[in-house]
């Protein structure tokens, strides 16, 4: 009888790790394990970010050293320069060149020097935009799944000279991935895409002159 209750207890405590794995899986770290983690100031010994891109969308200092040092040159009179993006969230900084590379128009080059850096900073805004419908479950009802909005700030510089070149915002856009997240049998909301066409037509007037 002793040994019974204790393998079911065992039993409990794994299910509820594998739960608790589940359903936290993206959420933030939590403040406990932050407190616990000493400060690191900025040194010479430290990682540096992949990329000179600010920590936030208000901020317009750039940081140094990055990923970039040694691989940025110089716009010359005649475009297309070659695009760096980076998303910039709690996640950390993410190289999203390849993404945003598929958005430039035709025989765009991306050979040679960076030469102009875009910032992404998406901000979640939790407002309903949309659904995402006609998810499949096996003898189920399809699922419906919410998209909620995210405000997109862009800050595009000159790769070389870090100067700014321009800032804008645009909203985020409803994509529909081809499967979703389930919890307890119920899905997580999908966060609008940042709009990668609308952004790179803002961005040709930098990218060709």
């Amino acid at each position: 009888m002793r040994r019974r209750l204790v393998i079911t207890l065992l039993a409990v405590v794994a299910a509820g790790v594998v739960a608790a794995v589940v359903v936290t899986s993206r959420e933030e770290p939590s403040p406990v394990a932050e407190s616990k983690a000493p400060a690191v100031p900025p040194s010479s010994t430290s990682e540096p970010p992949a990329a000179f891109c600010p920590e936030t969308a208000g901020s317009d200092r750039v940081r140094s050293p990055s990923g970039l040092d040694g691989k940025t040159g110089p716009r010359t009179p005649s475009g297309p320069h070659r695009l760096a993006y980076f998303v910039v969230d709690d996640k950390g900084m993410r190289d999203f060149t390849g993404t945003a590379a598929q958005h430039l128009p035709m025989g765009t080059s991306q050979e040679g020097k960076v030469q102009v850096v875009v910032c992404e900073y998406p901000k979640p805004t939790n407002e309903r935009v949309g659904t995402c419908d006609g998810y499949q479950r096996q003898g189920k009802a399809p699922l419906t799944v919410a998209v909620t909005g995210v405000q997109y700030t862009y800050k595009a510089y000159d790769a070389d000279s870090k100067r700014l070149l321009d800032t804008f915002e645009l909203p985020g856009i409803r994509v529909c991935p081809g499967s979703v997240t389930t919890v307890d049998d119920i899905p997580r909301a999908i966060e609008a895409r940042s709009d990668y066409t609308a952004v790179i037509g803002r961005l040709l007037p930098h990218l060709r002159m």
